[in-house]
């Protein structure tokens, strides 16, 4: 049985190409599908060839499920520093620099987040496993922390799920609209002043939420 190579364990070479393997994954099924991206056409994108995809990740599904193991990674550290680091060193929280580093993530992280959606929207492949392993807990550190961040508030549990889906919608929104509004405003919306503009309007928008 073929098995996934763990990226740590890796020499540079091959850890770089393992890099390019991924990356050229999460373009394919953000932009198909899983049941539309092909081993090949992944292959002939990073530059590499089925076999080394195969020694690298074992199966098209594994490889579909490191696209969103490494996202969970990447992401998981964004809310835990802001959360317990800054609240543990500082009374107030800064929501809009949180907001900042949100949408700077969401816009290096587009693709995963686009797999991401497809599996919320489709009931895909792996939401079952992902959601006792890597969203819930996400969720209970929200919940954990919310009283603090807004003095006052009900200690609900749904509320501040409530607010958790409110925040990180207005970035995500954004960018899974990017081909719409090309069109709205015939420019490019992310690049450097569209962006600054977002980050911006959300700074004066959660002041307005700010106890």
């Amino acid at each position: 049985m073929a098995t996934r190579r763990p990226k740590h364990s890796l020499p540079p070479e091959m850890a770089d190409t393992r890099s390019r393997i991924l990356r050229a994954a999460e373009q394919a099924f953000a932009e198909k599908g899983y049941t539309g991206a092909r081993v090949a056409e992944i292959a002939e994108r990073s530059g590499t060839d089925k076999r080394l995809i195969c020694y690298y990740f074992g199966t098209k599904q594994g490889l579909y499920s490191c696209t969103l193991e490494e996202f969970f990674e990447r992401a998981q550290p964004l809310l835990d520093g802001f959360l317990r680091g800054r609240l543990g060193r500082a009374r107030k929280f800064d929501l809009g620099r949180f907001l900042e580093r949100m949408t700077e993530f969401i816009q290096k992280n587009r693709n995963p987040i686009r797999i991401l959606f497809r599996e919320f929207l489709d009931g895909g492949l792996l939401l079952e496993s992902l959601l006792p392993l890597r969203i819930l807990p996400i969720f209970s550190l929200w919940r954990e922390y919310y009283p603090r961040l807004f003095p006052g508030s009900s200690r609900s549990g749904r509320e501040a799920d409530y607010m958790l889906l409110t925040l990180s919608g207005m970035s995500l929104f954004y960018f899974l609209v990017v081909p719409l509004m090309e069109q709205v405003w015939d420019e490019d919306p992310l690049n450097p002043d569209r962006l600054g503009e977002l980050k911006t309007f959300l700074r004066r928008w959660v002041t307005s939420l700010s106890p």
